[in-house]
């Protein structure tokens, strides 16, 4: 009988004991479930910036002047609790046209909000001409930058077609038109065309140089040759005006427009698939678990064949 009951009570205390873990098991699931719930929330829904803090936007890759990243400008220019907007610079250009509309957008930014640049790996092109319209541009001693200038590229086929016997006809309006064809010989009145379209996005993207730095027009043509230099020599010829990174960039903000230095400094960027996927607010928990590799190859899909017209831009040529 005395085993009976010894048992019994064994087994009620282990059920006890059971019930006190399950108790703990769910307890943490929910605290978990709630932590990643505020997670996302924080990251994708903007709770974290609605303190006073120092923002961080970055533009990193081809710039194309994508809508979101506009909208994302207009939102930080509206945000009373952005103190100030350090712009991050990872870009060799892109196109010409996305770049002139992101420099207007910052442009408008900076009458509203402190505004510095820091260069991370290369800001050449198109990626130094965004950051032309900030109070102050940091760069690391090995960035790459410079490249001023507008290129357009255009391929002849012509003599691949006669090899394999293919003849490309077209019926046009005037001789202009579609000029130039990679499928027609060269045309040195199409080319002469171009190069006067080449010219007037060059004399404006100088401008812009001359506007900014702290330069005659003499010098600013000089240094507009299409030369890249490292971030220690853009110093030296007054490119640029300081090395030093983010932080370096965060301490000048905080010095010069006597912000607090206990400001945290936050990036901000839009979510960077859920306008892509369908569900509204289920895409916002969707992109948040998605590997970052399947998240690049949505982007790069939505880059691919938008580089297109003039172009500014700095790419490695390789050896022959």
């Amino acid at each position: 009988m005395s085993f009976d009951t010894d048992h019994l009570v064994e087994r009620r205390q282990m059920r006890r004991k059971l019930s006190i873990w399950r108790v703990v098991a769910i307890l943490s699931l929910i605290v978990l479930v709630v932590g990643l719930g505020l997670s996302v929330a924080m990251n994708n829904f903007g709770l974290n910036r609605q303190s006073d803090h120092i923002a961080k936007i970055t533009f990193d890759g081809v710039i194309l002047g994508e809508e979101r990243k506009l909208k994302l400008i207009k939102t930080l220019q509206k945000s009373d609790a952005v103190k100030g907007v350090i712009l991050s610079v990872n870009s060799p250009g892109g196109a010409t046209s996305g770049g002139e509309a992101i420099y207007e957008a910052l442009v408008e930014l900076g009458k509203k909000k402190p505004l510095v640049a820091s260069m991370d790996g290369i800001a050449a092109s198109a990626g130094y001409l965004i950051a032309l319209p900030t109070e102050r541009i940091f760069a690391r001693r090995a960035t790459i930058t410079g490249s001023i200038g507008v290129i357009f590229q255009y391929t002849d086929v012509t003599k691949l077609m006669e090899t394999v016997g293919v003849e490309m006809r077209a019926i046009k309006s005037a001789p202009m038109k579609a000029e130039p064809n990679p499928f027609s010989p060269r045309n040195p009145e199409a080319e002469a065309m171009i190069a006067r379209m080449i010219d007037d996005s060059f004399q404006w993207f100088v401008d812009l140089v001359v506007k900014h730095r702290p330069f005659d027009r003499a010098r600013a043509l000089e240094l507009a040759d299409g030369r890249v230099v490292t971030g220690g020599q853009a110093v030296q010829l007054q490119l640029v005006d300081e090395l030093g990174g983010p932080e370096a960039a965060k301490d000048w903000l905080v010095k010069e427009h006597k912000l607090s230095s206990d400001l945290e400094l936050i990036q901000w960027e839009p979510a960077p698939l859920r306008d892509n996927l369908p569900f509204g607010l289920a895409s916002r928990f969707v992109a948040n678990w998605l590997p970052q590799p399947i998240i690049e190859l949505f982007q790069t899909r939505n880059q691919v064949g938008k580089l297109d017209g003039l172009v500014s831009v700095w790419q490695a040529q390789k050896s022959k």
